[in-house]
Formats: structure tokens, C-alpha cells, sequence
């Protein structure tokens, strides 16, 4: 079975190459969201069969990723592996009640993301 994975970022470029590289290596992507509104409505649509959330740390209209993080694991209990340039202490402290499946900073590699996705697969 492929992975379901949902991407959150709001740079579309980054999304964009984030979906091409995970396509290209077989997993399913479910959508796309820039922001928390969009997050939660695509996991709503989805029906919460989403197996990870690609989640950036500082998203569109001010929303945040922890945060973000925070409500799918709640709703439908989606880990999310956050991919950041701010990855700070004090943002992985606070990601970790979330219990996230990784952290990534940026720049990151294709190798990088693939074998932390690669990981939730076993």
C-alpha cells in the first residue's frame, strides 16, 4: 500500500517539487495546503486517510505549522514530519507533544525526505 501524504507549505514552488519528487517515488499524494483552514479542510475531505503531513513550520495568513500539526493529530491523529528553515529549539519543543515523525530543515535533499517517508512505510 502507498503512503498517503499531504503537503503543507506555502511557498508553491517548494510544495510543488515536494509532490513531483514524492509521485515519482510511488506515494500518494492527497493535496496540497498553503495554511491551517486549508490543512484541516483537506484532512476533513480526505476523511483523515492520510497517512503523513509534510508540515512547514510558518505558513500563509499567519497560521502556524506546530499548531497545524497539532489539530490533525487530534482530529484523525496524522503525524507530520516538519520540513523548516526555522526549526529552532523552542519550535521542536513545542512540536514534540505532537509526537512528529522527524525534522528537516531547508535547504533539505530529495534523499533526505524520501528516507524519512521511506521510514513510516516499514
Amino acid at each position: 500500500m502507498s503512503l498517503r501524504v499531504m503537503i503543507v507549505e506555502d511557498e508553491m514552488l517548494l510544495a510543488l517539487d515536494l509532490e513531483d519528487m514524492l509521485v515519482q517515488a510511488g506515494y500518494t499524494v492527497v493535496g496540497q495546503a498553503s495554511d491551517m483552514a486549508e490543512a484541516v479542510a483537506l484532512a476533513g475531505a480526505a476523511g483523515g486517510a492520510v497517512d503523513v503531513a509534510i508540515m512547514d513550520v510558518n505558513l500563509a495568513k499567519g497560521s502556524n505549522g506546530v499548531e497545524t500539526a497539532g489539530l490533525l493529530r487530534q482530529r484523525w491523529d496524522i503525524p507530520s514530519l516538519f520540513v523548516s528553515g526555522n526549526l529552532d529549539e523552542g519550535t521542536r519543543s513545542r512540536a514534540m507533544q505532537w509526537r512528529p515523525v522527524g525534522f528537516i530543515g531547508k535547504p533539505y535533499s530529495e534523499r533526505e525526505i524520501l528516507m524519512a517517508i521511506r521510514a513510516l512505510a516499514k
